[in-house]
């Protein structure tokens, strides 16, 4: 099995699953150096798959997120598909990482939200004005940020990934963010708060 815990987190884990004559998988994983049954994902309760009559004619990548590569027919030398898959599922790694955020942030989001909702529960009103002021520096920011990926020559594909909406609804909202004067207006609003 493959481990990646970039920036301390553990949410993706990968093997190379093996395949039957019809595609299907079985309970085999290839473990760098001999068949070993391996039949779900325990943690993500996922289906399990029954063992196949016969042996694998297939390897893929399979990650613990749900994510599977392309079915690799089997090599006589088994590590020599094995390393095939494994270089599929660091793809898979280096493409869902490159929007993951540092666990700091995530941890400061954390803190931030519990003491809005705290404020909510106290003081409605200022937690009202508080979650107002942030949206006024979100959007800014998130202006700022596209422009910055775009200028980067990142694709309006990966930028709606990042955002979590589709390709056709970013451009639409943020095509105007290369514009130089859009940009300084939005860093206008965006500027780091002072320490």
């Amino acid at each position: 099995m493959w481990n990646d815990d970039r920036d301390g987190r553990r949410e993706h884990e990968g093997l190379a699953r093996a395949l039957d004559q019809s595609g299907a998988p079985d309970r085999r994983i290839w473990n760098g150096h001999a068949w070993q049954e391996w039949d779900s994902w325990g943690e993500t309760s996922l289906v399990t798959f029954p063992l196949r009559a016969g042996g694998p004619t297939a390897l893929r990548a399979e990650c613990q997120c749900v994510w599977h590569g392309p079915a690799r027919p089997l090599d006589s030398d088994p590590s020599v598909t094995a390393a095939a898959v494994k270089a599929d599922w660091e793809q898979h790694i280096a493409t869902v990482t490159a929007a993951m955020y540092p666990v700091d942030v995530a941890d400061e989001m954390g803190d931030l939200m519990s003491r809005l909702y705290a404020l909510t529960q106290e003081q409605p009103l200022a937690a009202l004005t508080a979650l107002r002021e942030l949206e006024q520096k979100i959007e800014p920011l998130r202006v700022v940020t596209v422009a910055h990926a775009r200028h980067l020559s990142l694709s309006w594909q990966k930028v709606a990934d990042a955002l979590g909406v589709t390709r056709q609804s970013a451009w639409e909202k943020y095509q105007f963010a290369g514009t130089e004067a859009d940009v300084d207006a939005a860093y206008a609003k965006a500027s780091p708060p002072a320490s």
